[in-house]
């Protein structure tokens, strides 16, 4: 069995020559291995000579990028570009951005093209993600030894659930957070060992100069405590890993009190917490808000305050662990007044500042996957769960292949081995930390991408137990030198010259038998063994080619769409100095904010961070072309896109944001299919009355104010449903007016042809009043449009049975001024 004890050794320690240079070649070749897997989705990223980026997030990553090159070292902050018209204060923090301007910069020459730009996006996340490879090393040496540790970076360069958010192309900040958390508890580790194997204490402080673990320990916590701020200046919620070592911090404590322990050492938790206060004043200084606002979605002052009560209350943790030993109390007292004090000050923070306890609760409730929007956003949702709430496996094995299995044994033995007498505080910092990250998975499984690091870990611990009761790498070097038999048989009679030369040649001859046969390797125990390395590996390879060959998120028929809305559409002004707010702006459904503001270079109201959802929820769900109207107005809208999963997968989502139920649109029952029980969604008369009904499945029919422009070419079949993308634009339209008897229903119709040749029909209705006057408005002209939606007919009206008025004729021009067009109907009589 792989033991901890060997494991527990330094890993700066001197080692003979020729394993050093193995160990640098063999790490170098992992890099090399991780760096190739993370590039082959290159081919299709690149194809037809542009960056065709994963996610959606990524989209907006770019944008912040391109601002941040065109503006450097300026990070985009405020953007009227989404939000619109109101615009929106980004609390995504910069520094994940600011690397990937920096490093088209370095790639351009100072003076980056868009293409270098672009390109440099794509790359960082594959620079990041091998990077990580090297705490990840550090972190497992320092537990284990060192073949376990380059076993975990082997696995962790082909584990899907990290190759997927470092692959080329997928510009997202996750890919940051990982680097930056595995280094700052890598560094906490070693520093936690240090001190332990140092003694660190108030007093030894004094004569730290001679005790160079001390000094090395206080280093790395505040590496620790550096890489620590790094985190809060990527991502917003960085703080929840901060507020880890203060949890450890107290188990550690607890479990030292119980079994009679001094824990002195763990003041290395308040020199890491330290650093990180004094690291993060600088960030957030530069980041101050009007009146010093203390605000938890943004860079502000709260992050100093947090970090500042969590060092607060590491010095209390200590300070009372002293008490508690020198009064000789029971090791109960400890957690039970600590767990009444933490309760206590949650409280008080409740009435001192109402924003601060809110952000706390709110961001529990976020780590629990819960909160207003998650329940609508599929990677928020748990692993082990559906959409539909069905338990389901394939998310994690997606993930984390047979190695979340392996992992599980690995953390099963080593709560076994790291127990009692054994437990080293180091030890219990690893397997808190897997446990906190496997909940992060648990919760919402786009955090898999974390628990991959531990998991890499762990299964590397766990498969080197298996191989070493197999006697692996005995039986390989038995395999390698199974050919070699010993050629000077002679030689142990010339050596035992007392001894006849018939005993020698029988001494030589039993020497060889007994040679041969220690030299024959087990075949059993290496094929056991290859296959247990295949089921580890194989998996995961299977899944990172899968993922290679998925093209980009944005899918053609919204990529041929968007292009053309840039390229056909007004341009609006201020995209790359978006303090102004532009002329007019675009409304989706959230998902594709992101892409609209990025490929397109349009005005979105609703985009990836959950802004203009009530509004354009309340639009796409109403069945009132009025309140539909008025929503346009209000924000400024000049075009309107939608897709066809918006008017089925997507829907759900929208109604439940609008504050409805979907039983009110659909009837939804359970029935025996082909495969076993299926849901199955029949539409009632409210659905087919939605704005977003009569958009997509309708063209636009029965709406006097939205005409479709352009619609996607290009379809992708996704989940069973062939999606494509329609785009109309929001015009005064033309008034059809006249009289016809009262109280007669008026058809207004009209034949067209989409810009892919698709025919279909226009229709409007209405109701004349009871003096027989009535007034339809129209969006389209019965003038061609080149390259878009052409009439093919003129308008026809009808006005009862026998009535029908031809040859209607409709200008461009009276469709963007509103005008009247004055109908004859002639009396049916």
């Amino acid at each position: 069995m792989v033991t901890t004890n060997k494991g527990m050794g330094c890993p700066m320690a001197k080692r003979p020559a020729h394993r050093l240079k193995f160990g640098i070649i063999s790490l170098t070749a992992i890099v090399l291995v991780a760096f190739l897997m993370r590039m082959i989705s290159y081919s299709m990223v690149t194809a037809n000579g542009s960056i065709n980026f994963s996610g959606y997030d990524s989209f907006y990553h770019m944008r912040r990028i391109l601002y941040t090159a065109s503006n450097f070292p300026h990070s985009l902050n405020f953007d009227s570009y989404i939000n619109y018209p109101n615009g929106f204060e980004v609390g995504w923090p910069p520094l994940f951005d600011f690397l990937g301007a920096l490093l088209a910069k370095i790639l351009g020459g100072g003076q980056p093209d868009l293409y270098t730009i672009e390109f440099a996006g794509a790359l960082l996340p594959v620079l990041l993600g091998v990077l990580t490879i090297v705490p990840l090393y550090i972190a497992a040496v320092s537990l284990f030894d060192r073949k376990t540790a380059l076993l975990g970076a082997l696995i962790f360069a082909v584990l899907p659930a990290h190759l997927y958010i470092s692959r080329f192309g997928a510009v997202d900040h996750h890919v940051a957070e990982t680097l930056l958390s595995t280094s700052a508890y890598a560094c906490f580790i070693l520093a936690l060992k240090w001190a332990r194997e140092g003694s660190l204490s108030l007093t030894s402080l004094k004569t730290i100069s001679s005790n160079k673990k001390l000094i090395k320990s206080l280093a790395l916590a505040g590496a620790s405590g550096l890489f620590f701020a790094l985190l809060i200046f990527t991502w917003i919620g960085a703080l929840a890993f901060v507020s880890f070592i203060l949890l450890y911090a107290f188990i550690q404590t607890t479990i030292d009190l119980k079994a009679g322990k001094n824990s002195d050492y763990n003041l290395i938790c308040s020199v890491a917490l330290l650093a990180t206060l004094i690291f993060t004043i600088p960030l957030s200084a530069g980041s101050l808000r009007p009146g010093l606002e203390m605000s938890a979605m943004y860079l502000s002052w709260f992050q100093v305050f947090y970090v500042l009560s969590m060092l607060a209350g590491t010095l209390i943790l200590w300070g009372f662990s002293l008490y508690i030993s020198k009064k000789d109390l029971d090791w109960k007292y400890y957690p039970a007044i600590l767990i009444l004090v933490s309760v206590a000050g949650l409280l008080s923070l409740k009435i001192l500042s109402a924003e601060s306890y809110a952000f706390v609760v709110e961001g529990m409730r976020f780590f629990l996957g819960k909160g207003e929007y998650i329940g609508t956003i599929s990677e928020a949702l748990p692993i082990f769960l559906t959409t539909e709430g069905k338990l389901t496996f394939s998310q994690v094995f997606g993930s984390l292949g047979l190695c979340f299995l392996a992992a599980l044994g690995g953390f099963f033995l080593l709560s076994l081995e790291w127990k009692g007498e054994k437990s080293k505080p180091e030890g219990v910092f690893f397997l808190l930390w897997s446990v906190f990250f496997a909940y992060l998975m648990i919760s919402q499984r786009r955090f898999s991408y974390l628990f991959a690091v531990n998991v890499s870990i762990l299964t590397a611990y766990f498969l080197w137990v298996l191989l070493e009761s197999f006697n692996f790498e005995t039986e390989v070097r038995k395999l390698v030198k199974s050919g070699q038999i010993p050629r000077k048989n002679s030689e142990p009679a010339l050596k035992a010259g007392k001894e006849t030369k018939s005993k020698a040649k029988s001494k030589s001859k039993n020497t060889i038998s007994s040679s041969k046969k220690d030299l024959q390797p087990d075949y059993f125990k290496i094929v056991s063994s290859i296959v247990l390395i295949g089921l580890v590996f194989i998996p995961c390879l299977w899944a990172d080619f899968a993922f290679a060959k998925e093209e980009g998120s944005i899918d053609p028929g919204w990529k041929d769409s968007l292009t053309w809305l840039e390229a056909s559409s007004p341009k609006t002004s201020y995209y790359l100095e978006p303090s102004e707010t532009p002329e007019y702006g675009v409304l989706s459904w959230w998902d594709y904010g992101n892409w609209i503001t990025y490929v397109a270079k349009r005005p979105a109201v609703s985009n990836n961070f959950q802004t203009g959802i009530e509004d354009s929820s309340l639009f796409f769900t109403t069945s009132s072309e009025e309140e539909a109207k008025t929503i346009l107005e209000k924000l400024n809208v000049k075009y309107v896109i939608t897709d066809k999963m918006m008017a089925s997968g997507k829907f759900g989502a929208i109604v439940k944001l609008a504050g409805e139920d979907i039983s009110k649109y659909l009837n939804i029952e359970t029935v025996n299919g082909k495969r076993g029980l299926e849901t199955v969604a029949t539409a009632k008369k409210e659905f087919t009355e939605t704005e977003v009904y009569k958009l997509h499945e309708l063209d636009g029919s029965n709406l006097g104010n939205l005409r479709l422009v352009h619609e996607s070419d290009a379809l992708k079949e996704k989940n069973g449903i062939k999606n494509n993308v329609k785009v109309f634009e929001f015009v005064p339209g033309a008034r059809l007016s006249g009289t016809a008897g009262p109280e007669q229903n008026i058809t207004a119709t009209l034949e067209l042809s989409s810009n892919t040749g698709r025919k279909f029909t226009y229709q409007n209705k209405i109701v004349s009043d009871k003096n027989g006057s009535f007034e339809i408005i129209v969006p389209y002209s019965t003038e061609n449009m080149e390259g878009g939606v052409d009439a093919l007919s003129a308008y026809s009206l009808n006005a009862g049975e026998n009535v029908t008025v031809s040859d209607i004729q409709v200008t461009e021009n009276d469709i963007l001024e509103g005008k009247t067009v004055e109908v004859k109907v002639p009396d049916a009589n």
